[in-house]
This record gives C-alpha cells, sequence and structure tokens, in this order.
C-alpha cells in the first residue's frame, strides 16, 4: 500500500539514531527515517482486503510474523522476525503486506492525523506499564518528563488510576507534568534530593512502582533506589550500547525487588492505544508543540539534540 503522509512525529529513537548512528533492532543508518504516522491511501496492491482508496489510516512500524518462538508465546514484540518499516519523514511511504494485514487501521473522523500518530508511542508505554502491573490506586514514579515521560504520567493517571509522582530536571517540564495529571512533582536537578523527596511523599516507603524514562545507567540505579519494599522498577528507557549498571544484591534480594525492562508493542496494544486517542485520553495539543514542512527536518534533528525534553514536532510533507 502506499499512503500520503499527513503527519509524521518526531521520535526521541530517532534522535538517538541521528545522534549514534544506529539502532540495535529498529533501524541502521543509512536508511529513511520516521516511524510515527498517519495518512491517505492513495495506491493499494490488488490484493489487498478491507481498505478503500482515500481512506485515513495509522500504520505502525512494525508487523510479527506471529508463527515464532515469541509470537507463539504471546510475546509479539520479541519476535524473531520483527518487521520494521521507516520512512514517515517523505511525502509517501510505502506499508509492506504483512503490516497492512496485521498493524494497519483506520482513523476515526473526529481524529486529527497527529492525534492519531501518536498511537505508536502510546502503544510502547501503554506495554511498560501492562509489564509493571499497574493497578490502581498504586504509587507510581515516573523518572524523566519528555514525550514518552508525559505519555506515561497522562496514561498512569488517566486510564491506570494510579498516584503519579513526576520526577524531571527542569521546572516548566514539572509544570506540564501537573497539567498531564501528576499528583506531585519533584526535581531532580543538581543539588536536589529526589530520593529522599519520593520518600518523603510516600511516607518513607517509596513507590510501588518506578519507571525509568531517560535512558541513562546512573538514572536506572536511582529508579532502583526509590522502590518500596516488594515494588516493581521498569528500565524503559533504552541506554547506550555497552553500558552497565550494578546492583545492590542484598537490596534486590531482602527488599524482593522486580526488574523488568519493555520494548516496543503489540497489535494488540496499537489497537489499545488507537481506542484511548479515540476516545481522547490524550492529544497531540498537549505533546506536539512545534510544526514544521519537510524541508526543516535537518534544523529540526539538530534543534532537538540540543533540547534534552523538548516535546514532539509535527512533520508536514
Amino acid at each position: 500500500m502506499l499512503v500520503r503522509v499527513r503527519a509524521a512525529l518526531t521520535c526521541g529513537t530517532d534522535v538517538k539514531v541521528f545522534r549514534r548512528g544506529y539502532h540495535a533492532r529498529m533501524i541502521v543508518p543509512p536508511a529513511l527515517f520516521g516511524h510515527e504516522l498517519a495518512g491517505d491511501i492513495v495506491e493499494m496492491g490488488a490484493d489487498v482486503r478491507g481498505f478503500k482508496l482515500g481512506q485515513r489510516v495509522v500504520a505502525a512500524n512494525s508487523a510479527p510474523c506471529g508463527q515464532c518462538f515469541f509470537c507463539r508465546r504471546g510475546q509479539d514484540n520479541l519476535c524473531e522476525d520483527l518487521l520494521f518499516n521507516n520512512g514517515a519523514y517523505a511525502e509517501y511511504i510505502r506499508i509492506p503486506q504483512r503490516i497492512v494485514e496485521k498493524n494497519m487501521y483506520e482513523v476515526p473522523e473526529h481524529v486529527s492525523y497527529q492525534d492519531a500518530a501518536l498511537v505508536e508511542p502510546l502503544a510502547c508505554v501503554l506495554r511498560g506499564l501492562e509489564e509493571s502491573g499497574v493497578r490502581e490506586g498504586d504509587t507510581i514514579a515516573i523518572i524523566g518528563l519528555g514525550p514518552i515521560g508525559m505519555m506515561f504520567v497522562r496514561l498512569a493517571k488517566a486510564v491506570y488510576g494510579a498516584r503519579v509522582i513526576a520526577v524531571g530536571r527542569r521546572q516548566p517540564q514539572l509544570d506540564r507534568a501537573r497539567k498531564m495529571g501528576a499528583d506531585e512533582v519533584v526535581i531532580n536537578s543538581e543539588g536536589a534530593d529526589a530520593l529522599g523527596a519520593v520518600h518523603e511523599i510516600t511516607g518513607g516507603h517509596g513507590a510501588d512502582v518506578v519507571i525509568e524514562a531517560v535512558g541513562l545507567p546512573e538514572v536506572w540505579q536511582l529508579a532502583i533506589k526509590m522502590l518500596r519494599r516488594g515494588g516493581v522498577v521498569n528500565f524503559f528507557g533504552g541506554c547506550p550500547s555497552g553500558t552497565e549498571i550494578r546492583l545492590d544484591t542484598n537490596l534486590l534480594h531482602y527488599s524482593e525487588l522486580t526488574c523488568k525492562a519493555s520494548f516496543h508493542h503489540t497489535p494488540a496494544l496499537i489497537r489499545k492505544a488507537l481506542e484511548i486517542v479515540t476516545r481522547g485520553y490524550v492529544s497531540a495539543k498537549d505533546l506536539v508543540n512545534r510544526v514544521e514542512p519537510l524541508a526543516n527536518l535537518l534544523e529540526v534533528m539538530q534543534h532537538l539534540m540540543s533540547h534534552n525534553g523538548h516535546l514532539k514536532t509535527a512533520i508536514i510533507p
């Protein structure tokens, strides 16, 4: 299928690849960039069923094979033949057969293209929350308040009914997190005792769940220390290749801590994310603060590299 791109959103993963020059699973440059998109169908293969020309659609950036060891165990995101598709930063994008069949959906008329393009990262966030076992009434601390962290704040509060502590480095991020639903905010800048603040807010116990949405080894270690006994930490932020952390074995063992990590999404979570967007729980107006033409893409990537924690930019071809 050929889709005319109406909106493509920038992603922290694209910025990492732009800076580092690689990604272990999703994209290896030189390659087309961009994977959060929504648009209109302009051409279809002769055997396509269930879609029509001119239809507004959102396509995920991957589709599992459905047959391998991991797919048979319900871990589609770890598929041994996970098919990725990049190239949303363009006027048109080709959607391969497997994604058309398994991970492409019509966009309801009342949902904007920018809102629909949020579905892919939202599905990743849903994976993180589900894997962490977040329940209504849990206290969840979210470290890192870029677009992904803000999605965690919104979904943890609005969808899961958790008590949310947002931990960030800059006051504007904390203010934004408040607007997204955070119950408490904690500054994590130099000289601030973020760990002490989280423990004080939780009555000295620590959080039930901690989400690390930064991707730095030292923040992974901070996240573990913010947990209560019996708590769950999710290392959601991917660190640079080759980095390691050291774990306090006594702390992990005698406090019965659970360490998790979440990668990517599944077709079921893409569908759930689209439903969340359709119901208005998450909107591009909360997460997109720049709109640029395709010709300005290089400047946009350079800007995002130098403005850590910046929100998303919508690329409109």
